[in-house]
């Protein structure tokens, strides 16, 4: 279905292992599973907390799902996600290998995935170019004490 990379993986450990995930899922429904459950664990990992995770899991899996449903000829059947933590602000990007529809289609469409985005990260980019599509989010943790 896809495979997982995290910093731990590659040897790091402590902090920095904490700091970033990458996966490569096959664009297919049901790799979404998959997604949530890596990128689950590695908001534990970071520290997130309840709500935290439930909302930055639904963005995310929003993401996936147009990465998933809305490329147009795309040239893989991957969706590259990566996730990293830096001072406090998780930044998570979901990348396809095709192009959007424009903004006034999918809105013909009636789609509601990117204003539910924008609803709950702080900042949502769509960026598309030759390569495909990258949807990157940028969300702040709560402050918590992170002395253990």
């Amino acid at each position: 279905m896809g495979s997982a990379t995290t910093n731990a993986a590659k040897g790091e450990s402590g902090e920095a292992a904490k700091r970033s995930l990458a996966l490569r899922l096959h664009a297919r429904p049901e790799s979404a599973r998959i997604l949530r459950e890596q990128v689950r664990a590695w908001l534990e990992e970071t520290g997130a907390k309840g709500r935290e995770i439930f909302e930055l899991l639904l963005a995310t899996t929003e993401a996936f799902t147009n990465a998933v449903e809305h490329p147009h000829e795309p040239t893989s059947h991957l969706v590259e996600v990566k996730a990293s933590l830096s001072d406090g602000r998780v930044t998570i990007s979901i990348h396809d290998y095709g192009t959007w529809q424009s903004e006034h289609t999918r809105k013909e469409q009636g789609g509601l995935g990117l204003e539910l985005m924008e609803a709950l990260m702080d900042t949502v980019h769509v960026g598309c170019d030759v390569d495909g599509t990258t949807v990157t989010m940028q969300r702040w943790l709560a402050m918590r004490s992170r002395c253990q």
